[in-house]
This record gives C-alpha cells, sequence and structure tokens, in this order.
C-alpha cells in the first residue's frame, strides 16, 4: 500500500511549510491526483487521516483530492482526447502519436492554515 508513504510525505511536505511559515495549524489539504497516477484516492484520505492524527500541526486536517481525467493530444489531428483504459490512442484517426495532458499527476495545490495567535498579532500591531 504506497498509499501510506505518500500520505507520510505529503504530511512531511506540509509540516516544513507550516513550521517555516510559523503556522500553528493546517485545516485542509488539497491535492491535485489524476486518474492514472496508480493512487487509490480513498486509500490516501484513510492514511493521511491516520498520520495527521499524531501531528499536532495536522491533527484535525482534511484532505481534499480533486482527481483530474487521464487526457492526451493527437498530433495529426491537433485535438484532445480522454485516454481510455490507459491506451493512449487517437479515437478519431487512430494514431499514437500522441502526448499526455493530464492525469498522471500528484500535486499539493494548496493548504488552508490557521496562523499562529501571536503572529497575528504582531502582524495587525504592525499595520495599526
Amino acid at each position: 500500500m504506497h498509499e501510506l508513504a505518500l500520505a507520510q510525505s505529503i504530511i512531511e511536505v506540509v509540516e516544513s511549510k507550516a513550521e517555516e511559515c510559523g503556522l500553528r495549524r493546517v485545516r485542509t489539504v488539497h491535492l491535485r491526483v489524476g486518474e492514472a497516477s496508480g493512487v487509490l484516492a480513498e486509500a490516501l484520505q484513510g492514511a493521511f487521516a491516520m498520520l495527521a492524527s499524531l501531528s499536532p500541526v495536522l491533527e484535525q486536517a482534511q484532505l481534499v483530492i480533486e482527481v483530474t481525467p487521464h487526457r492526451a493530444w493527437c498530433e495529426p489531428c491537433a485535438r484532445a482526447f480522454a485516454v481510455v483504459d490507459f491506451l493512449a490512442r487517437c479515437p478519431v484517426c487512430g494514431a499514437w502519436s500522441t502526448r499526455i495532458l493530464s492525469g498522471t499527476e500528484l500535486q499539493i495545490l494548496d493548504m488552508e492554515v490557521e496562523a499562529d495567535d501571536q503572529q497575528g498579532s504582531q502582524e495587525r500591531e504592525r499595520n495599526e
């Protein structure tokens, strides 16, 4: 189950960024996962929830996953099409000379966070 290792890596990246930015708590982590990435979204969410519960910064964080479709570009036809069953063959002309556009990614898009109260107070004081 490589989703456990992926969840651990995601948590390490998020914790590092939170520490770098002086953040107290991460509420939500948004991911983009391609449908051809080999990642099982439900398994990743379960692994993330389990590991996040052990982190003071991510203790109650939610993992929101946006699944992107597997799509390719046909060079001869100059058009995009959906890749079905991992076969990137153009459904119009039958060409195999295609370029994958999406569906293989695994990206952390953003995080919804709660800033440290002390840092927030200092920033408000500077702005006044």
